[in-house]
């Protein structure tokens, strides 16, 4: 199944776009401090040589987590900046995205609707 297609003429403003990019984007660093948390726990489990490879893995999905912290607060950042006036067309670039849960969540957003909405899950791994 492909992502639900939006139209291309969709254009909500800039601003309120910024704000959905950056919800996301906190959302995937919300998913990143879960899986900090997750490999935590089975390093517990291992022995000491095998802990220091893991150790290495979890600064990296840390360092992630602060990466998209940052991006959120920058987007958050911009989107206080534009003049309310200024609108601009998603749906080429949401037409790019092939998490269907994802578009759906970010069209909600943005106060659309998607042309197909029996795709709503598509490409979309729901782990927990």
């Amino acid at each position: 199944m492909d992502a639900p297609t939006i139209s291309r003429t969709f254009a909500p403003s800039l601003a309120m776009t910024l704000d959905v990019l950056a919800a996301e984007i906190e959302l995937a660093g919300a998913r990143c401090i879960f899986l900090d948390r997750v490999i935590g726990e089975v390093m517990e489990k291992l022995c000491e040589s095998e802990r220091a490879r893991l150790l290495e893995g979890m600064h990296g999905v840390d360092l992630l987590a602060q990466h998209l912290t940052s991006l959120s607060a920058f987007a958050r950042g911009l989107s206080a900046a534009v003049p309310e006036e200024a609108t601009v067309a998603v749906g080429g670039a949401l037409s790019e995205v092939t998490l269907g849960a994802l578009v759906e969540r970010m069209t909600a957003g943005l106060g659309g609707e998607a042309d197909d909405a029996d795709s709503a899950d598509a490409g979309d791994l729901d782990l927990f």
